[in-house]
């Protein structure tokens, strides 16, 4: 996973460098504008995703749910135990997708910002 990093790091610095030598300033800013906007989106979503995945929030929707129990009852089917089973693979995929995925939104975003970074010095230049 770690090769994976170096090397999208590395073709978003020879990306922008291309970029910056071959476009006029005036569209240079659109493109650094843009990159540096949808790269923060990116890593707000997997900052977001990996707050969630900390468990940071299961105290709040534990206690939500309990509010919940006192005003609404269950109907009986749900408190049998074949509808409560969780099955250990499906949670493990899970987990796994959750976890690549989060990985993929901070990488991505960390690469546009660096995309946008690199193409604001040719800018300035």
């Amino acid at each position: 996973m770690k090769k994976w990093i170096t090397l999208l790091l590395a073709l978003a610095v020879i990306s922008s460098l291309l970029l910056g030598m071959t476009l006029q300033p005036t569209h240079l800013l659109s493109i650094i504008n843009q990159s540096f906007l949808l790269g923060l989106f990116f890593l707000m979503v997997g900052c977001l995703a990996l707050v969630v995945r900390s468990g940071f929030f299961v105290v709040f929707l534990r206690g939500f749910k309990q509010l919940k129990g006192m005003f609404f009852r269950k109907p009986r089917m749900i408190e049998n135990d074949m509808f409560q089973s969780n099955d250990p693979a499906f949670e493990q995929k899970k987990e796994t997708i959750a976890r690549f995925g989060t990985y993929l939104l901070l990488t991505i975003g960390a690469c546009l910002i660096l995309f946008s970074l690199t193409l604001t010095c040719f800018y300035y230049i």
